[in-house]
C-alpha cells in the first residue's frame, strides 16, 4: 500500500488526472458489465425454469392417461409411456439429459435409457420430489456443466401415480451467457479507449497548463534555479506564471546573497580557530627561531671553522624548514578551499589535525590518542574534514581546564563510517543538547568563541550526507558521533 500510495504521490497532475478517469471509467464499465451478465444470467435461468415447468406440466397429464390406462389393462404395460418417453426426449425441444418416470416408491418405470429401469432412486433430490404435492426443482452439475433437475408430481386430486423426472442442462445458457461477456468486454473497451481520447483531449485543453507549471516547480529543487514559465495569454494561469517566475528570480538573488553571506562565516570562522591556536602556532615558530639565532651567533664568532659553519648552516636550514612547514600548515588551513571530495585516509588525517592543537594539549596535560582503525578511508574535502574535527578538538580542549584525556575513534558500522571524539571534560548541561548546533550559540565567556565552530561542523556534515550527534553528561564528558555512509 505504501509503494501505491508513493508511486501516486510521484506522479504530475496530468497524469493522475488521466489515471483518475481512465480508473473511474473502467471501475464503471465493470459495474456495468457485471450486473448486465448477472442480470441476463438470471433471465436466462429463469426462462430455462419456466419451459422446465412448462414441459412437466404438458407431459403430466397424458403420462398419467397412459398409467391409468395400463393400470386398467387397457394398454400394454410400459409400452405406450416407453415410446411417448423417447419420442418427448428425441424431439430436443429443450437440451434434456434424461427423463424418467417414477412410481410411487421411486422405481424407474419407464426412462430413456433402458438401462435404468427397475432402479430404484433414492438421492435426496429424487426423495424429496417423491414426497412433494408441486413441481421440485434441483439444481446441480452434469458433464462440467450446471443443470436443472425437475421433479414433477404424477397426481390427480389425492390420488399419486408417480412421478416425473427429468433434467435440462443448462449448457447452451452458459454459452449465451460466455457470448455475452465477451460482447461486454469488446463493448468496454471499445468505451474505454474511446473515453481515453476523450480525457487526453481536456487534459490538454485544462490540465497541461497546470501540468506545466507543476513540472516547472518541480525541477527548482536544491540550487536549480535556472527555470522559466512560458506565459501565454492573460488568464489566471498566466498570472500565476508570471508571479512564479518573479517569486524565482527573487529566490536566486536571495540565494547568492545567502551563499556570500555563508562563505564569509566559514571563513572568519577558520581564521577564528588559527587565532585560537594562535599560542601554538607561536610556540612552533618561536622554538626553531631562536636555534637560528643562536645559529647566526654562532657562525659571528666561529664563521671560519668550516665544520662548525657547515654544523650551523645545516640547524639553520632544519629550523627554517620547521618554520615553513608550520606556516603552511597555517595557509593551506586558512585559506577558501575549493570542496574537491577525494579518499582520505581518516588515521593520518586525525594526526594532521593533532599537530595544530598539539601545543594546547600540551599545555593542558591532556594525553591524545589516535584509536582510528588502520585502512580506513572515506570520501571528503580534506579542508572540510580538518575543519570540523579541528572544531570539535577546541571545543574538547575548553572543556577540560584540569589535564584529561581526548580520544577519536574511527571505524566501520555495517554499511556506515563512524568517527567519535570524546573527552573527559566538564560536559554539556541537558537543557543545552538541544542548541548547542545552533548558529551563534556559545557557553564561552565573551572574546573565547563565536558560537560558530559545532554550527559550521553540522552544515559541513550534512553536505556529505552525514549526521553529527552528541551524548554528554555534566562532570563526565562528552561524546561527538560522526556518521557517514561508506560508499
Amino acid at each position: 500500500m505504501n509503494t501505491i500510495t508513493a508511486f501516486f504521490s510521484r506522479l504530475g497532475l496530468r497524469s493522475k488526472f488521466i489515471l483518475i478517469t481512465t480508473v473511474a471509467i473502467i471501475l464503471l464499465m465493470g459495474i456495468i458489465g457485471y450486473m448486465a451478465v448477472q442480470r441476463g444470467k438470471s433471465i436466462l435461468y429463469a426462462e430455462v425454469e419456466r419451459q422446465g415447468r412448462l414441459l412437466g406440466e404438458t407431459l403430466a397429464i397424458p403420462i398419467i392417461n397412459d398409467l391409468i390406462y395400463e393400470r386398467l389393462g387397457l394398454v400394454e404395460e410400459g409400452g405406450l409411456l416407453d415410446n411417448y418417453i423417447m419420442e418427448i426426449f428425441n424431439r430436443r425441444d429443450v437440451d434434456l439429459i434424461y427423463i424418467a418416470i417414477l412410481d410411487e416408491e421411486g422405481k424407474v418405470i419407464s426412462h430413456n435409457n433402458i438401462s435404468e429401469y427397475g432402479k430404484i432412486y433414492s438421492d435426496h433430490a429424487t426423495v424429496k420430489a417423491l414426497q412433494a404435492n408441486d413441481a421440485v426443482i434441483h439444481s446441480f452439475s452434469h458433464n462440467g456443466h450446471n443443470a436443472l433437475d425437475f421433479g414433477v408430481p404424477l397426481s390427480i386430486g389425492k390420488k399419486r401415480w408417480g412421478t416425473l423426472k427429468f433434467a435440462i442442462s443448462l449448457e447452451e445458457v452458459e454459452r449465451e451467457i460466455v457470448a455475452t461477456i465477451k460482447k461486454i468486454i469488446i463493448l468496454t473497451l471499445f468505451l474505454i479507449i474511446a473515453g481515453f481520447g476523450v480525457i487526453l483531449l481536456l487534459s490538454n485543453r485544462f490540465i497541461s497548463p497546470i501540468t506545466h507549471l507543476a513540472t516547472t516547480m518541480e525541477k527548482t529543487g536544491g540550487d536549480y534555479l535556472d527555470v522559466k514559465v512560458e506565459v501565454k495569454g492573460h488568464d489566471e494561469l498566466a498570472i500565476l506564471g508570471e508571479r512564479f517566475n518573479s517569486m524565482i528570480e527573487r529566490i536566486k538573488q536571495a540565494n547568492e546573497e545567502l551563499r556570500k553571506t555563508h562563505e564569509k562565516l566559514v571563513q572568519s570562522e577558520k581564521l577564528a580557530s588559527v587565532g585560537i591556536l594562535a599560542a601554538g602556532v607561536a610556540h612552533e615558530i618561536n622554538n626553531p627561531l631562536g636555534g637560528v639565532f643562536n645559529c647566526v651567533q654562532m657562525l659571528k664568532l666561529n664563521g671560519n671553522n668550516p665544520e662548525l659553519r657547515g654544523k650551523y648552516l645545516d640547524l639553520i636550514k632544519e629550523g627554517l624548514d620547521r618554520i615553513e612547514n608550520t606556516v603552511s600548515k597555517l595557509l593551506w588551513m586558512s585559506r577558501k578551499g575549493d570542496h574537491t571530495p577525494v579518499s582520505i585516509n581518516v588515521k593520518d588525517s586525525i594526526n594532521g589535525v593533532c599537530t595544530f592543537v598539539g601545543y594546547k594539549l600540551k599545555k593542558g596535560k591532556i594525553q591524545f590518542f589516535n584509536e582510528v582503525e588502520d585502512g580506513l578511508f572515506m570520501v571528503f574535502d580534506p579542508h572540510d574534514f580538518h575543519q570540523v574535527i579541528l572544531n570539535l578538538f577546541i571545543n574538547a580542549i575548553h572543556a577540560m581546564k584540569d589535564e584529561g584525556c581526548l580520544t577519536v575513534r574511527g571505524y566501520r558500522d555495517d554499511s556506515k563510517i563512524k568517527v567519535e571524539v570524546i573527552d573527559t571534560g566538564e560536559g554539556i548541561a541537558q537543557e543545552n543538547l538541544g542548541k548547542i548546533f545552533d548558529p551563534f550559540f556559545t557557553t564561552k565567556p565573551p572574546g573565547e568563541g563565536t558560537g560558530l565552530g559545532l554550527w559550521l561542523s553540522y552544515d559541513i556534515v550534512r553536505n556529505y550526507n552525514g549526521e553529527i550527534s552528541v551524548e554528554s553528561e555534566v562532570g563526565k564528558g562528552s561524546k561527538f558521533t560522526l556518521t557517514f555512509p561508506a560508499n
